[in-house]
């Protein structure tokens, strides 16, 4: 592609401004919105992912084998197993965990009651794992024994205030178990099953509440870089049976087959705006070549191959898609960066949720290789769309193509 091609390409393109036009919309419209929904769909799934691992659940949890179908507390790990499992953690060089004690019971307040999930934190090490003890929207977080942390939503509920006092209630293994606390603080996590039914206490009151001196978990923080299965197969096998090891997404099947279903149907609707662009990038090229007969005739008759011909009709059909992608890409990643910012769909949407606990607010992601994927669907759509009217540019015969009107 010579630099003569290019000029006369151009020159054959601004000959029909309106024609080019509507190329290039095409071509634009189709990358704005491959960028689009690609950026907004993987930036929600990566959203509810996130949010779930930094905030409540880490990167992998490390839990005793069998709990997961009876989720007791004394059925959760012992003091040999933690000591265990810490070996087993510092081995694979993870520094980043924390013992969790859960159990379900209910919060009184001198206004009401209402059953919670009570999570039995190490306040410092929940610290370097998830976001969630530092959440804090009023007071401030666990600093010793007889303090409990609500959510937002749960002391409105219960009309609690910081510094009012609280009673837990559970059903330990021996006889129901209750303990006053201290409301010195109410978090927000974001997260709509979380604010709406937790409690945070520290490990050694839960042990006291429960009666298990143990804990029922091990969150585990990973960096984004590390495959977070490939680690919970290897501590699996530093820590043989007895244990159950599994990642974010081997606890949430149903959030994995969501993100395996977002990107299939990707590919999918990518290809039918390809091909909506190329039809009409086709169509309006087909046009461009009929109308130019002609012209086309007397340039293969002054000289110009059948091959040249051919190669300034792609060109101009590449050039129309590369503008068209230009445009179009700017465009939808400008959306994409001001959609980044965060889209709020509220509390009640969220909930909707259920299990899976979306986040209330969503983020779309800004990849530069939605540009990379984007790009390629619209050389190939650019090409493959001009192929047949350069052929059949290429196959005019030169004083039938000058006699035609």
């Amino acid at each position: 592609m010579n630099q003569s091609n290019i000029r006369m390409a151009w020159r054959g393109l601004w000959r029909h401004p309106r024609r080019t036009l509507l190329m290039i919309g095409m071509v634009g419209f189709a990358s704005l919105v491959i960028i689009l929904l690609w950026g907004t769909i993987d930036g929600f799934m990566t959203s509810m992912t996130d949010s779930q691992i930094s905030v409540d659940q880490g990167s992998l949890k490390l839990r005793a084998a069998g709990y997961a179908q009876d989720p007791a507390p004394e059925h959760g790990l012992t003091s040999d197993a933690l000591s265990q499992a810490a070996a087993a953690l510092k081995r694979a060089g993870i520094e980043r965990y924390a013992p969790r004690l859960f159990a379900y019971g209910m919060v009184k307040s001198a206004y009401g009651a209402t059953g919670v999930e009570i999570r039995g934190i190490d306040f410092v090490r929940e610290s370097t794992v998830t976001a969630l003890p530092k959440l804090i929207s009023q007071g401030r977080g666990l600093e010793k024994p007889g303090e409990v942390l609500l959510s937002a939503d749960l002391a409105k509920r219960l009309d609690v205030r910081v510094g009012e006092r609280v009673v837990l209630l559970v059903q330990s293994e021996k006889a129901p178990e209750s303990l006053a606390f201290a409301a010195v603080g109410f978090f927000a996590s974001g997260i709509p099953n979380l604010d709406k039914s937790a409690v945070l206490v520290s490990i050694e009151d839960a042990r006291r509440l429960t009666g298990w001196q143990g804990a029922t978990e091990i969150a585990v923080a990973l960096p984004r870089s590390q495959d977070a299965d490939k680690v919970a197969a290897k501590l699996g096998g530093l820590l043989g049976t007895g244990f159950d090891v599994k990642s974010f997404l081997a606890l949430n099947p149903l959030l994995g087959q969501m993100l395996e279903i977002a990107k299939v149907e990707m590919v999918p609707m990518m290809l039918i705006l390809a091909l909506l662009a190329g039809f009409g990038v086709a169509n309006t090229v087909l046009f461009s070549v009929l109308e130019r007969t002609r012209e086309f005739g007397v340039m293969v008759a002054v000289g110009m191959s059948p091959k040249r011909l051919a190669r300034m009709v792609e060109t101009e059909s590449l050039l129309a898609s590369a503008i068209g992608f230009l445009v179009g890409a700017a465009v939808g990643y400008v959306l994409l960066v001001w959609l980044s910012r965060g889209i709020s769909i509220g509390t009640q949407w969220a909930s909707m949720g259920g299990d899976m606990a979306m986040p209330t607010t969503l983020y779309a992601s800004t990849s530069g290789w939605y540009w990379l994927a984007s790009f390629s669907v619209v050389i190939v759509t650019g090409l493959v769309a001009a192929w047949y009217p350069a052929r059949r540019a290429a196959a005019l015969e030169p004083v039938e193509a000058i006699r035609e009107n």
